[in-house]
């Protein structure tokens, strides 16, 4: 009996230990939207094929950019990760309510550029 209640408190913590590293490295996910504190808006473009389009600049990595795009609704379109001038990351779409889509995170593949014109 005493074998069965040590295997078990074994589980118990190695599941809580798996827990927390997993839940600690969420924290350092560079694309986690909640993750953006570090960023700060550099600029800001009126029209175009997007109502307005926002470029937030990484303030300890300058290379590192995500880029924001609002449709004509002022809802949010898209955001798409930058470092440098070359995509680094996901690009996450909302539909007209403002909610992600699914299946819509895509990493470094995805032909649309909205970074273009900060060349």
């Amino acid at each position: 009996m005493k074998g069965y209640l040590f295997i078990t408190a074994a589980v118990i913590l190695s599941a809580y230990a798996c827990q927390q590293a997993s839940s600690s490295a969420n924290d350092n996910d560079l694309y986690a939207l909640a993750d953006t504190g570090y960023y700060k808006l550099t600029n800001t473009l009126q029209g175009g094929v997007f109502a307005r389009t926002e470029i937030y600049t990484h303030q300890r990595d300058t290379s590192l950019s995500y880029v924001k795009v609002f449709n004509f609704d002022q809802q949010i379109a898209a955001i798409q990760f930058y470092k440098g001038t070359k995509k680094h990351g996901p690009t996450i779409t909302y539909n007209e309510k403002g909610q992600k889509q699914l299946g819509t995170f895509y990493r470094n593949d995805t032909a649309v550029d909205m970074h273009s014109f900060s060349k």
